[in-house]
């Protein structure tokens, strides 16, 4: 009955643990994409780059996307009732799928937007993205390529599938800027269309 107790008490501790990390690391998730998505929505809007708005745009879902994830974990941590009898992990993949949803509406929202900005006049008359945005562009990359690394290292830790779908929406939103820079450089080197492009 001892030892019983004691397995109980032990799981418990790893699961507030493994629970306590997965919120630490959202939290810190959730405040630098806050920083961000402003810094890149407003380079964006100052240098004329709809690639950048976009990519600001990607930054500022990963708040909400983070949110998801946040609650699923927190759910899934939860101990086994009546209604649960094993208890609440599925929750947690409940949050990948949804974050999943979210990913793909995101995407298709910015990609109508780029196809609308691309057939609304012609070659000429868009703006060339200016330097603030190329910048922008590089700034994110680094920071969310690390982001991506610091989140997928706690997800294989605590074996989370929700986390690790965080983890690879940070990826994506670091490849989405290497996008933007493609496409920012192009439209400065003199195809315009470049960076609605990069935007789509």
């Amino acid at each position: 009955m001892g030892e019983g107790n004691e397995q109980k008490v032990s799981g418990k501790k790893i699961r507030s643990h493994g629970a306590g990390l997965a919120m630490r690391v959202s939290c810190v998730s959730i405040a630098i994409n806050v920083v961000l998505s402003v810094f890149k929505v407003g380079a964006g809007i100052l240098a004329h780059s709809g690639a950048m708005i976009s990519d600001g745009v990607h930054s500022a879902s990963d708040v909400f996307s983070t949110l998801i994830v946040m609650a699923g974990i927190t759910m899934a941590s939860r101990k086994s009732d009546k209604e649960h009898p094993y208890g609440h992990e599925r929750m947690e993949c409940v949050a990948a799928l949804l974050l999943s949803a979210v990913l793909f509406a995101t995407g298709i929202a910015i990609g109508v937007s780029a196809v609308e900005t691309i057939g609304s006049g012609p070659e000429g008359s868009r703006n060339v993205p200016g330097m603030l945005a190329l910048g922008a562009a590089v700034i994110s990359i680094v920071v969310k390529e690390w982001m991506f690394w610091y989140t997928r290292a706690a997800a294989r830790k605590l074996k989370s599938g929700a986390l690790m779908a965080d983890a690879w929406h940070h990826r994506s939103d670091a490849l989405s800027s290497v996008g933007a820079f493609i496409g920012i450089l192009g439209a400065r080197m003199g195809v315009p269309v470049m960076d609605p492009l990069a935007s789509f």
